[in-house]
């Protein structure tokens, strides 16, 4: 949020970093090496949540080096950029495709064996760096390396025209209850969430969500429709029967719109829609349209899937 970002000097920042991350870089034979240009202009950041991009972008990067069974280096570099900072985060490690590397910012997409990782650390991290008017960017060649350059914006510069009100991130901090029986969906909806200054609630399925809704209270709630136990249809229709003002605050996220019966039901209920897999622009338009309902119930009428705010 935007009352979070302050000045924020880089020096400490990245040495608080890599004091975090000591213990994983020693386990993959990782060193590490910072260099932060002299008198370096402070950018306008919330320290906590550039701080989780570097977590991210390091850890990446010694990760990467571990692949190749050999010791190596991750180096961070800050420096001038233009009207701000960039910080530079390479390794020498494998390095990828040009067919990876123009996927790697996409929502679960990961190079690492199952179990090791959920491919959403990047898209997480691009859409924090985006919310602070910076940009992040790779550079990378097979068997060379890869680079990160993150570009942030200088405390001193003029701010710049808000965006699109749906391309914001909210500035009302909402209270959201997420259900799904997919660990990794729910990694992914709690960080996002968390990274955006909001308050997630997570549940693996429909029952263990009924509990939660029916004592405590939330702005929204995004629900899986097929899960075990209790699946998503059920679970609204126990919410309409014991929250009928919280029902109306639901809305599903799916991938099975193709089947009629699914796409009826979804129909019937009057609201938009979240098609897995979805963008951070869906998810981010679907919550500036709740922050921006007035009144004790939301009411979210039309029948279509949230729109898609273009990335840019």
């Amino acid at each position: 949020q935007e009352h979070q970002r302050r000045p924020t000097a880089l020096q400490p920042l990245l040495d608080a970093t890599f004091l975090l991350l000591r213990n994983q870089l020693m386990a993959h034979r990782v060193e590490a090496k910072v260099e932060v240009e002299p008198d370096l202009p402070m950018p306008d950041i919330d320290p906590n949540q550039i701080q989780q991009v570097f977590v991210n972008l390091i850890n990446n990067a010694a990760q990467a080096i571990a692949s190749t069974g050999r010791p190596g280096t991750v180096e961070v570099r800050a420096r001038r950029w233009l009207d701000g900072v960039a910080i530079d985060v390479s390794d020498d490690g494998p390095g990828m495709s040009e067919g990876l590397a123009a996927q790697v910012f996409e929502p679960f997409f990961t190079t690492k064996p199952e179990g090791e990782g959920t491919g959403l650390g990047l898209s997480i991290s691009q859409g924090i760096v985006r919310e602070h008017g910076g940009r992040i960017m790779l550079s990378t060649e097979e068997d060379k390396g890869s680079t990160f350059t993150v570009q942030l914006p200088l405390a001193t510069r003029a701010p710049a025209p808000p965006p699109d009100a749906d391309h914001r991130v909210p500035t009302k901090r909402l209270r959201v209850l997420v259900v799904d029986d997919e660990p990794h969906i729910l990694h992914y909806m709690r960080a996002t969430l968390e990274a955006w200054g909001h308050i997630p609630v997570v549940a693996g399925d429909g029952e263990e969500a009924l509990t939660l809704a029916t004592r405590d209270s939330f702005d929204l709630v995004i629900s899986d429709l097929r899960m075990p136990r209790l699946g998503g249809r059920e679970f609204y229709e126990e919410l309409v029967r014991l929250r009928p003002a919280l029902a109306t605050r639901l809305v599903f996220s799916t991938g099975d719109t193709v089947r009629g019966d699914t796409l009826a039901f979804l129909e019937s209920l009057g609201r938009p829609y979240l098609h897995k897999p979805f963008s951070l622009a869906e998810l981010r338009s679907l919550l500036g349209q709740v922050a921006r309902e007035s009144g004790p119930h939301v009411l979210l009428r039309d029948s279509r899937p949230a729109e898609v705010v273009p990335e840019t």
